[in-house]
């Protein structure tokens, strides 16, 4: 069974006075005890926390399944149809309004914990260093989520320890992604290159978080340079691609060479994902698929991007099915006539215990993403280099199951691509490398991509309202803020 993070709340202290009792003035300060080196590991462990919880449909299933839903080759069918029509983005903020509170939680946790690391002079620098590390990674990741999916928030950097203090207003999108910068270059410097604790954030993983911050921003020169550190130093890091698409989504294993940065999940009872239970349907236990199926949405295989997806590309194989084997009977899979057409199986967990015992961790970053962000920045910067083609040919050449480093022809892109095509065919790997991974819509609005590729599909569905361009690309903020944060308005 997969190792497992313990998860341990952050240990409140809640400190209360008042005057007289009909004089008593409301006040509320949160601090944490004093830190040893065991309760700062506990606390740290606590500040993750959030972001890998299981009930409550928070980080890892309302957001990896909304934001999934709403990619252009996605249908959330009859019962999900709010994320995958845009009517959640366009109307319903508040179906977003748990991951909101899950963000703020963790934000919350790791400002308590920077605080407290300012103050504390018994630790010593080192232990300290990447304990600061850590609590600004998940700080600045956070915030990173935020700004793509609400823009202006409210931007804070210190604890909340008077209750009437919640007032803050909304910070503009270069404020927040200049802070969020701040923080990931703080970490690259502070965190270890490696970690003996699956989960936990690396040198590694912050220089990548940057990268990818700076292609959302089209700061291509900085996102390939970062990126390029990456690549240079994967040794240090201890990167590389598995040749396996199983052993990267085992239920089972705790790590692997691919694994930058992930949301840890295991088979145990609530500490476990959702991922592999959403997409299957009722018969996912006997299919070999998840313990239950929610049957929460499908594929469209006439979208373009799923319709131009090569047979012999094993990620199509592994991630979408419209059948499987039952009792040794070839049984169609269970779909949506005219909406959907194809399931999709990235994730897969049939010994889960539950639902939420699906042991499939949810990837941030792996070393695909540093190898596809660095071919699209360098041909943003210089065209499609003899580097860049490289990166990418690695990704594909995984992908039909030959050796990344080895030229081939099956599996290479073809020389001489303009910028423009090669830009679009970086586009296109994305889609299937990362198919279920929450990352097609943010490229899609990044790119200023979402009217083409919906267009592209709402033009050959039977119900093009099922797939509306949207209006706007971000959510509006949820009731939980707005009724919270005078200033928020």
């Amino acid at each position: 069974m997969k190792s497992k993070i313990l998860y341990i709340f952050l240990t409140i202290a809640l400190l209360s006075s008042c005057d007289k009792l009909l004089d008593e003035k409301p006040k509320a300060t949160a601090t944490l005890g004093a830190l040893d080196p065991t309760t700062l590991d506990q606390t740290i462990i606590g500040v993750y926390e959030p972001l890998t919880r299981s009930r409550g449909r928070l980080w890892e299933s309302t957001a990896g399944l909304g934001l999934e839903l709403m990619s252009e080759y996605a249908d959330g069918g009859s019962s999900q149809v709010n994320w995958s029509n845009y009517n959640n983005i366009m109307n319903l903020p508040n179906n977003f309004a748990q991951s909101w509170t899950t963000l703020y939680e963790a934000i919350g946790r790791a400002n308590s914990l920077i605080d407290n690391l300012n103050r504390n002079t018994t630790l010593s620098d080192a232990v300290k260093m990447k304990a600061y590390g850590e609590a600004y990674f998940i700080r600045g990741y956070c915030y990173y989520f935020a700004v793509r999916v609400w823009g202006k928030v409210p931007l804070r950097l210190s604890p909340i320890v008077n209750a009437n203090d919640v007032g803050l207003a909304l910070s503009p999108v270069n404020v927040i992604y200049d802070s969020v910068i701040k923080d990931m270059k703080f970490a690259e410097t502070a965190l270890p290159n490696t970690t003996g604790s699956p989960g936990r954030a690396t040198a590694g993983a912050a220089k990548t978080a940057l990268a990818d911050i700076y292609l959302t921003l089209g700061q291509f020169q900085n996102a390939r340079d970062k990126a390029k550190e990456v690549l240079d130093n994967k040794t240090t890091y201890g990167y590389d691609l598995e040749p396996s698409l199983a052993t990267v989504y085992s239920p089972t294993l705790a790590t692997n060479k691919e694994d930058v940065f992930s949301l840890k999940f295991s088979q145990i009872v609530d500490k476990g994902a959702f991922m592999a239970s959403y997409w299957a349907d009722s018969k996912a236990k006997l299919a070999g698929y998840s313990v239950s199926g929610n049957k929460f949405g499908g594929i469209i295989s006439i979208a373009p991007l799923i319709k131009g997806w090569d047979d012999n590309d094993l990620r199509k194989k592994f991630s979408l099915y419209d059948k499987y084997v039952i009792n040794g009977v070839v049984t169609a899979a269970e779909v949506e006539k005219d909406i959907y057409d194809l399931r999709m199986g990235k994730y897969k967990d049939p010994d889960a215990p539950i639902d939420t015992g699906n042991g499939n961790d949810f990837y941030l970053y792996r070393f695909a993403d540093v190898l596809l962000i660095f071919a699209e920045a360098d041909n943003k910067v210089n065209g499609p280099t003899a580097a860049a083609y490289d990166a990418i040919n690695q990704v594909r050449r995984r992908a039909y199951g030959l050796p990344t480093n080895t030229p081939n022809a099956i599996a290479d892109l073809p020389g001489g691509l303009s910028q423009t095509a090669f830009d679009d065919m970086v586009f296109r790997e994305r889609g299937y490398e990362f198919i279920g991974e929450c990352k097609r819509w943010f490229d899609m609005v990044r790119t200023n991509r979402v009217a083409q590729t919906i267009n592209g599909v709402n033009s050959v569905i039977k119900f093009p309202n099922r797939k509306p361009v949207p209006t706007k690309t971000v959510f509006g903020l949820p009731d939980v803020e707005l009724q919270n944060n005078p200033l928020a308005n």
